[in-house]
């Protein structure tokens, strides 16, 4: 924005401030989690477990914790058998999913995607739009950028729609969020 300032909800600021920009890492990694639109601007680590247990490491996790979260992480989301792959050989799918897996390892209040179906099969679509669905009933609160039409439709809950022409075109139904 030109002007203002970003306020964050009661329910997300929990006794820090609502002032995001002055959040430390461990506060914004457990309330907020970003998935890129390219997964390899995202990568920090030399394997696919090292960067899912990345952020639950640097929130100061037990090391078994750790080691749990990334294991479910990885199952959950078919990337068990690329544990030990480098984050940049993955297919376009593989990357997409890894990424969203290295936020959902923290486990935010709310996750922003920048266009998560992007490169996923028809599984891996599925599977995803099963997970954010799991994720919302649990009360995490989503915000996705997307060109993808069944995408939006299959989450339906609330939708804003911007473009060159209009401002916003909304449409509210039941949904909800921790935050």
């Amino acid at each position: 924005p030109r002007a203002g300032r970003v306020v964050a909800a009661p329910t997300l600021a929990r006794g820090i401030g609502d002032a995001p920009v002055r959040w430390r890492s461990r506060e914004l990694l457990t309330r907020i989690g970003t998935v890129f639109q390219e997964p390899e601007h995202q990568f920090v680590a030399t394997t696919v477990r090292d960067e899912v247990a990345v952020a639950p490491r640097a929130l100061g996790l037990a090391p078994a914790e750790v080691d749990a979260r990334v294991d479910e992480v990885l199952q959950r989301l078919r990337l068990d058998h690329l544990a030990g792959a480098n984050p940049f050989t993955l297919s376009g799918g593989e990357a997409r999913r890894l990424t969203v897996g290295a936020v959902l390892a923290t486990r935010p209040s709310a996750v922003i995607l920048d266009e998560p179906t992007f490169g996923q099969d028809r599984l891996g679509w599925i599977e995803l739009v099963r997970l954010l669905h799991e994720l919302v009933r649990e009360g995490t609160a989503l915000l996705s950028v997307t060109h993808d039409a069944a995408f939006i439709a299959s989450l339906g809950a609330h939708r804003i729609r911007l473009d060159a022409r209009t401002s916003a075109d909304a449409r509210t139904a039941a949904g909800g969020g921790r935050g």
